[in-house]
Parts: structure tokens; sequence; C-alpha cells
């Protein structure tokens, strides 16, 4: 039996088969998550229509797999200190290429539900610090670099 039922966000109605049921489905309009649950079930025959059940009624309870309580902490803090502390260091390779790994990481994680989403604007700029002060790094090795052999040059 399939599932229809309407996307949290945008409203497409989106059909998926009655195996993915306590899953999330990802909708292919505006890439939100969605809960698939057994009350969402789409009646086969014509008389079953009349009273469509919905979902987003205040007795739906959260399945385990989705609670907040179920999801890993964000390390925000942690990244966004990396990314500064990159920065500080003038511009110290190692903290930056953390920030920019376990940023994208926790981006990762974020977008399939599986870590608390809370702290995603920090780890974001955590993120966007370590990718710019590694890419400032190696512009600035490549610089000296042809400084040194412009120098020798000459």
């Amino acid at each position: 039996m399939a599932i229809q039922f309407p996307c949290t966000h945008c409203k497409t109605i989106l059909r998926i088969e009655e195996r993915h049921i306590g899953k999330q489905a990802r909708c292919p309009q505006c890439q939100t998550l969605n809960l698939v649950v057994e009350s969402m079930q789409f009646p086969e025959n014509e008389s079953e229509q009349a009273a469509p059940t919905n979902p987003y009624s205040a007795d739906f309870s959260a399945t385990s797999s989705t609670s907040p309580r179920n999801q890993q902490p964000h390390r925000a803090g942690l990244i966004l200190a990396l990314g500064i502390a990159s920065l500080a260091c003038n511009f110290c390779l190692i903290p930056s290429i953390l920030a920019w790994i376990l940023g994208k990481q926790d981006i990762r994680k974020m977008d399939q539900g599986i870590m608390d989403s809370e702290g995603r604007g920090m780890t974001q700029a955590g993120m966007i610090m370590g990718m710019v002060i590694t890419f400032l790094f190696f512009l600035s090795i490549t610089v000296w670099l042809l400084l040194v052999i412009a120098y020798a040059v000459v």
C-alpha cells in the first residue's frame, strides 16, 4: 500500500512505499526531511477517502528515531572556536582544516536529521572561516614562493 502525505514545508504531495514507515523522506521540491508514519496511509478504495487522517494533529507524536533527545548534540561551539583559533594563530593550518572537516560532517548529519540542527549557523560560520583561512594560507605560501623565486632570478 502506498503512503501519501503533504510535505511539511512546501505542501507538495509525496507518495512513499509502505516499507519506508518510520524513516524520513526528502521532498524533491524543497529538500525538507519528512517523517513517514503509518497514519499517513493512502486508502486504496474510494470509500475510505472520505475521512483522511491528519498526521499533523495534536495527538501525533514523534517516534524515538526523530525525537530531539535521540539526536547527537551539535558541536557548533567547537567548530566556531577552531575557526577563530586558526585566525588568531596567524593563519594556522591545523585548526582551520579541522573546522572545515568537522563542519562539513556536522552539516551533513544535520541535513540527515541525525544531529541537532540548532547550532547550524555557528557550525556554518566556523566551517566557512576554516575554508577561508585554509585558502589564504596556501595563497600566502604561493605568493611567498613566487617572491623568493623572483628575488633569486634578479
